[in-house]
């Protein structure tokens, strides 16, 4: 009894871990980057007299650790098609 697999998609495949928590790191930095850049904006926004810049700002630099978290454990979810190879040990035809 042989199983016919058919070869892995190279669009299907997920990326490696290494380069899923590489992304997952650069987006977590930018986000909190620009959280950083929001505080000193939002203080001489209010100083300068532009009081509802200033505290969108403020409230953009309070609330957003929060969604860089999330955005941070928004691990790649992409499903494999069933009936890909899933290891190499797999592909190998049955021993005779």
């Amino acid at each position: 009894m042989r199983r016919s697999h058919t070869p892995q998609s190279v669009t299907s495949v997920a990326a490696s871990p290494a380069e899923d928590r590489r992304k997952r790191m650069r987006t977590y930095l930018i986000a909190m980057a620009f959280r950083t850049v929001c505080f000193p904006l939002a203080v001489w926004a209010l100083v300068s007299g532009w009081a509802v810049v200033g505290w969108t700002l403020g409230l953009v630099a309070v609330v957003m650790p929060s969604f860089a978290v999330m955005l941070a454990n928004a691990v790649d979810q992409r499903r494999r098609p069933a009936g890909t190879v899933q290891s190499p040990n797999q592909a190998l035809p049955p021993a005779p």
